[in-house]
């Protein structure tokens, strides 16, 4: 290899190209060996679409982020300890696609940052990460808890993610796995403020899937607790999926007391996949805000990591209801449609 044809390269600055190439090699080699012990991964998801929403402020079409699955880079990890025995981390970022934006510009990995230790004994994890709740949910949706079709992440309300948490996920019993976590408040002179406790159990075998989830988010004086209660599953037909869900979120101080619950499907053609959903929240109280939401939506897989999708959604409120369809527009009967493609990596 020639390492210039110009005039004036000399044999002493030949040389100091090979110590340069040298001294790279010698770093990189390290780095390398220590990324296949550690079995360190590159992952991410792009996600974008047009959408036409219209709500009470009228109709709007746009370049959006996120509406099949959300867009997200990350790396993971794990080293082996020996005697079945594993380090494990995992930092995820979220960012919009349209724009290339920090999903949160508070925080530089917003979906994920744990670190960990995992054996037959089970799993721990600590940092900032789904709660067992928002866990359990994701296999009572076919739109996988994600989109504007999507029960828990418009009309359904949801809190994802709980940080400062301690998570523990036991091995399979059977089938029977259960899961705890406890979220530190981190409020000076309470431990129950903004405390987050939670934990679900669920069995998965052959064709069913079925769950019971439960959370409790201290307030920011301590003096109550947002609850959430959730059962639901899937049943896979072979030529169908089908979902359902019931959960109950109160918090007294609040006046909140509320239900909601849902039923979906998914039908697999060939390449194509279709999906539905049709739900109502309940509003328990005297204003009696209820809600009713249906969400249709499909894919066309090009291949195992790309494909293009639909996603529509509509929410009707009653009685100064404000629930959305999960993308910030409102309104009396807020909805949306979504045509987009999307790419995991």
């Amino acid at each position: 290899m020639k390492l210039s044809n110009r005039p004036g390269t000399t044999r002493q600055s030949k040389g100091s190209l090979r110590a340069v190439a040298c001294v790279l090699a010698l770093g990189v080699l390290p780095l390398a060996l220590h990324a296949q012990t550690a079995n360190v991964t590159l992952f991410g998801v792009v996600d974008v679409g047009i959408e036409s929403a219209k709500g009470n402020s009228g109709s709007m079409l746009r370049l959006a982020s996120g509406q099949a699955q959300a867009s997200r880079w990350g790396i993971r990890g794990s080293e082996d300890l020996g005697g079945g025995m594993k380090a494990n981390f995992w930092l995820e970022n979220g960012f919009s696609a349209d724009t290339g934006a920090l999903g949160d510009t508070a925080r530089l990995f917003q979906r994920r940052a744990t670190v960990g230790l995992s054996g037959n004994w089970g799993s721990i994890d600590a940092g900032r990460w789904f709660r067992p709740e928002t866990r359990a949910i994701f296999d009572m949706d076919p739109f996988d808890a994600g989109g504007v079709a999507s029960p828990p992440d418009s009309w359904s309300s949801t809190t994802f993610r709980a940080e400062n948490q301690i998570q523990y996920e036991s091995p399979s019993f059977g089938g029977v796995v259960g899961r705890v976590m406890y979220g530190f408040g981190e409020v000076a002179g309470s431990n129950s403020a903004r405390r987050d406790l939670g934990g679900s159990i669920h069995y998965r075998g052959g064709p069913v899937y079925v769950a019971y989830a439960y959370d409790e988010l201290g307030n920011a004086t301590g003096s109550d607790k947002r609850k959430w209660h959730t059962v639901g599953g899937n049943y896979d037909l072979g030529i169908a999926k089908l979902y359902g869900a019931f959960r109950t979120r109160k918090e007294v101080t609040a006046a909140l007391d509320e239900r909601s619950y849902w039923l979906g499907v998914s039908v697999p053609l060939g390449a194509v996949t279709l999906r539905g959903t049709v739900g109502k929240v309940d509003d328990r109280t005297a204003p009696n805000k209820d809600a009713t939401g249906f969400g249709l939506g499909g894919e066309y897989a090009f291949s195992k990591r790309t494909d293009t999708y639909f996603r529509f959604g509509r929410v009707s409120n009653k009685n100064g209801a404000t629930f959305s369809v999960g993308n910030g527009i409102v309104g009396t009967t807020p909805r949306s449609l979504v045509i987009g493609m999307r790419h995991r990596f």
